[in-house]
């Protein structure tokens, strides 16, 4: 009988000290992907472009936006004194203004939103390959992206985002 309790005893701590070898040899790494966006060079320098086309499409709308407000503010001046079909004629060019002055505000978003998909594609090829070595080097088996996973709290210790940041400025 008591050879049989010693056996019940021994069976039950096998299995929990296995797993508790297991989850102490997981080891987790987490990663801020807009952080080494914004701090390696290849990140900086296709963040920039994108800016940039940012800013001249907006000052190209803007531009365009003051004409429509002038050929308002001319069709509102010259409208007392014209006939009905003059008025009619210049409402229909004001018209005209404001549906290309909508189609440029749309094309210009949707330029820069496929500037914006074409960087996150040929960064996110340039980024797993220094994610893989970092994690390679400090034996992980996963690693989280700080923004997209539900995670509530994290060491420090397990970011690796400094050292991607430092291993793409090197790949260049």
């Amino acid at each position: 009988m008591r050879y049989l309790a010693i056996v019940t005893v021994l069976a039950a701590l096998i299995p929990t000290t296995s797993f508790a070898q297991v989850a102490d040899a997981t080891k987790v790494g987490a990663i801020n992907l807009s952080y080494v966006a914004r701090t390696c060079k290849v990140g900086k320098e296709g963040l920039a472009r994108i800016d940039d086309a940012a800013r001249k499409k907006a000052s190209e709308v803007e531009a365009k936006a003051s004409e429509l407000q002038n050929a308002q503010a001319a069709v509102q001046k010259a409208g007392l004194g014209l006939s009905e079909r003059a008025l009619a004629d210049l409402q229909r060019a004001f018209d005209k203004s404001r549906v290309e002055l909508d189609r440029m505000q749309q094309d210009a978003k949707a330029e820069i939103e496929s500037m914006q998909t074409q960087f996150e594609l040929e960064f996110r090829a340039k980024l797993e390959p220094a994610i893989e070595e970092v994690s390679k080097e400090k034996g992980l088996q996963f690693v989280f992206g700080i923004e997209q996973a539900a995670i509530v709290w994290f060491s420090p210790a397990v970011d690796i985002s400094d050292e991607v940041v430092k291993r793409l400025d090197a790949s260049k």
